[in-house]
């Protein structure tokens, strides 16, 4: 979001905070590039904050197209195995999906497991800590 004049900047700033108080579901974010962005619910969500925010203002608001981020994760294991095979045919490798233990993605987070680890320290490591068999563990790279 952005005025269309720059000079009237204050008055989008005390907008952005208006809304946030009156809306719990909106996150108003500056980013460091001074880009201000308004996160909601959905679009119909954004385009209801947006007309609100433009009451607040008080100013013509210049605005883009909503980005809409789309996020998955894996919550039980996989009922299939698939393959994939490189472009020259000679190599296969058989994958199946499983959640991580709660506990491991703040592990390699906070660097406590890396890829730079003997391979052999990591299998033990991810055996002993998270209960993953160790062949599994030696085959991560």
């Amino acid at each position: 979001v952005e005025c269309k004049n720059p000079s009237e900047l204050p008055k989008l700033v005390e907008g952005l905070r208006r809304l946030a108080k009156s809306d719990p579901c909106v996150q108003c974010i500056t980013e460091e590039s001074g880009e201000h962005i308004v996160a909601g619910a959905g679009e119909l969500h954004l385009e209801i904050c947006l007309k609100d925010l433009e009451e607040f203002c008080g100013v013509p608001l210049h605005t883009s197209d909503p980005v809409v981020s789309y996020r998955e994760t894996v919550s039980e294991e996989s009922s299939q195995t698939v393959l994939s095979k490189s472009p020259n045919k000679h190599n296969r490798i058989y994958m199946r999906g499983e959640p991580l233990p709660d506990e491991l993605p703040d592990a390699i987070e906070n660097g406590d497991i890396t890829a730079r680890d003997d391979y052999k320290s990591r299998a033990k490591k991810l055996f002993e800590d998270y209960g993953i068999d160790q062949n599994e563990g030696r085959r991560i790279w």
